[in-house]
């Protein structure tokens, strides 16, 4: 480090840094401390009445001090005369347990204030414990810390950035400036992504006013111009060491040193290669990127976690964003001339964060099921098409050919005929393909459905797969079409139909698991009450939520599903957020096994697909974030 001086003062600022946030880790999830130094005082906790509400959590509490218990609520983001006025609102939750002069005593925490009265929002993401924000104001005194019980704190942030612009402080990666008027030239840069910008890594900028005593500049402009001419790739690489530090000061000041030392000599390294300024200049401005196609944003998979040491950058799951249906021009442009699919994985995720338009849902389906080899061309799939509607035919003719003799004495055959008959009449009689009852619709699922028992003799038929097969033949219309779609459906399905029904209690003891570690409140009541099993979400794994929600919706779920963007467990993640989503009622009002069991099927057709599968995509990527979190940290004390 003897190369410049300026890199002691760097490392230096880096330190104190360091040691803000090693205070923060440690106490950042009790009373919530102010950044402006005192709580509000109740005053106007009303909006004009005219507000749109934008975004909203309803698993929201407030603690004013560490002696009063957690008040719980709803707070939204509200905005009125077309978005010209925006406000944040927090107001308590009704209890009808509660005695009126409590809850008018609680009306006075209410908050309700207009974005410009806020200077900053501090967000407080512990590794462990609980999300909350710090509204601080203009006038220097701060609302109480909200606490997000249920997660959303960064859906939080990044709703509030439709409507506000949002700096990261300078000092303080936690604070978040609001509206801010001072440098404007950074902020421009952000704007034009000519500053990286990665969450949670402490960042080298330009010097600005000081905003308040807790998010001041440090590095003047002596610094700057070292930082400059070091290169981007040595600030990268030197700040994300710092935050290994940070890790390491969870384990513990020893090997807080020995990641120190290792992150120095590698910086030395680095600084032992730059010659000039000329050529520091031609260094990338940004980190390497993973992939092609990654965000920004920091994912759960950013953690790399080896024998020793995880390198820690704050999770910030990727905010859901529905990016509206694959139109048929967009779907060719995956193509190439030749019909060739260009991307089958950049297919998946824009199906998963879209869904596919009706015209072109069923080729769509055909490739997030895998009915089409991915480096195959227009020619060849028509040539394959052709060579499985002469294998359907062949099964199709084995159970056409069985005589009226040979079925007397076939009792399994006429058992499972029978079957079929039963639940093909009462399979989705309200579409418009199966109304009539000796309708071309209910003919062609019934051979699908007894045509699959020929092709598969181990599984044959269960009750339940005419749910599975009806969505299909409504899409494909082609009966042969419909039927191999079907076959690689439940290539992904068999599991659940088993006898020994091994595979539904397997995804059942999963939603336990995930449940006993992401909603523990909820999972204490349902073992309370002897519901740990959750056999009251059988039929929504069974038949993947069919019965659940509208057929427009289902088929939006089973794309999400099939896209296998957030791996093959996202229906389970489904679950646990239908659970969450109601979890207050489930608990308020007591609810044994019979109970919860009726309330769940009530909730059939009541429910927001798409609310769903934004909450099960935030579960899914916290599940994943804490499973290597849980690993590295067993790592760091010795557990096997």
């Amino acid at each position: 480090w003897s190369r410049s001086a300026s890199s002691h003062r760097f490392l230096h600022v880096m330190a104190e840094c360091i040691e803000e946030h090693w205070a923060e880790v440690n106490g950042s999830d009790g009373g919530g401390e102010s950044s402006g130094g005192e709580w509000c005082a109740p005053g106007n906790r009303t909006c004009p009445g005219k507000e749109t509400i934008k975004w909203q959590n309803k698993s929201v509490y407030i603690q004013i001090s560490e002696s009063c218990s957690q008040m719980f609520g709803c707070l939204s983001i509200r905005v009125e005369d077309e978005g010209q006025s925006v406000y944040i609102v927090w107001n308590p939750a009704d209890n009808p347990n509660q005695a009126a002069t409590q809850a008018v005593s609680n009306l006075q925490y209410a908050i309700c204030t207009h974005i410009s009265q806020i200077y900053s929002i501090r967000l407080i993401r512990p590794s462990l414990g609980t999300p909350q924000i710090i509204l601080n104001l203009r006038s220097g005194c701060s609302h109480p810390p909200m606490f997000f019980h249920s997660g959303r704190a960064l859906e939080f942030q990044s709703k509030l950035q439709e409507h506000a612009t949002l700096t990261r402080c300078d000092a303080d990666a936690s604070t978040l400036l609001v509206n801010d008027s001072s440098n404007m030239l950074q902020r421009s840069l952000h704007g034009l992504d000519m500053v990286q910008s990665s969450p949670g890594v402490v960042r080298s900028r330009a010097p600005t006013k000081p905003s308040t005593p807790d998010c001041q500049a440090e590095i003047d402009g002596d610094e700057l111009e070292w930082s400059r001419e070091i290169g981007g790739e040595w600030q990268w690489r030197y700040l994300q060491g710092g935050v290994r530090v940070m890790q390491g000061l969870r384990s513990g000041w020893k090997k807080a040193s020995a990641v120190a030392s290792d992150v120095a000599a590698s910086a030395a390294e680095l600084l032992d290669q730059i010659d000039t300024p000329a050529t520091s200049m031609e260094m990338p401005l940004e980190p390497p990127h993973h992939s092609a196609g990654s965000r920004s944003a920091c994912k759960a998979s950013d953690l790399r976690c080896g024998d020793d040491e995880c390198v820690f950058v704050e999770h910030e799951p990727l905010p859901w964003e529905d990016q509206g249906l694959i139109e048929e021009a967009e779907f060719r442009g995956f193509f190439e001339a030749n019909g060739r699919i260009r991307d089958i994985q950049k297919l998946r995720r824009r199906a998963y964060y879209g869904g596919f338009a009706p015209n072109v849902r069923r080729d769509g389906w055909k490739w997030l099921l895998g009915c089409y080899p991915v480096n195959s061309t227009r020619k060849d799939r028509e040539h394959l098409l052709q060579q499985k509607a002469k294998e359907y035919e062949a099964y199709r003719r084995q159970w056409e050919s069985i005589t009226a003799d040979q079925e007397s004495r076939f009792s399994k055959f006429r058992d499972r005929r029978h079957r079929i008959e039963k639940d093909v009449i009462r399979t989705d009689r309200s579409i418009d393909i199966f109304v009539d009852d000796n309708g071309e619709g209910l003919q062609k699922l019934y051979r699908i459905l007894l045509t699959y028992s020929f092709y598969n003799f181990d599984l044959s038929y269960c009750q339940g797969m005419s749910d599975l097969a009806a969505p299909l033949l409504v899409v494909m219309e082609d009966e042969v079409e419909a039927f191999w779609c079907f076959q690689k459906l439940m290539d992904l399905m068999e599991p659940n139909f088993h006898k020994d029904q091994n595979g539904m209690h397997t995804q059942l003891q999963t939603i336990n698991t995930l449940c006993k570690d992401l909603e523990p409140e909820l999972y204490e009541h349902l073992e309370k009450k002897d519901c740990s099993n959750f056999y009251f979400c059988f039929r929504w794994l069974l038949i993947i939520y069919k019965r659940e929600f509208s057929l427009q919706d289902v088929f939006r779920l089973w794309e999400a599903f099939w896209s296998r963007v957030r791996g093959q467990d996202l229906h389970l993640f489904v679950a646990l957020a239908i659970l969450r989503e109601h979890k207050t009622s489930i608990i308020e009002e007591d609810m044994e096994f019979d109970s919860v069991l009726k309330f769940v099927n009530d909730l059939s057709g009541r429910m927001d697909c798409r609310e769903v599968l934004k909450d099960a995509d935030f579960l899914s990527q916290e599940a994943q974030f804490r499973m290597i979190t849980t690993r590295s940290t067993r790592n760091s004390l010795g557990c096997a």
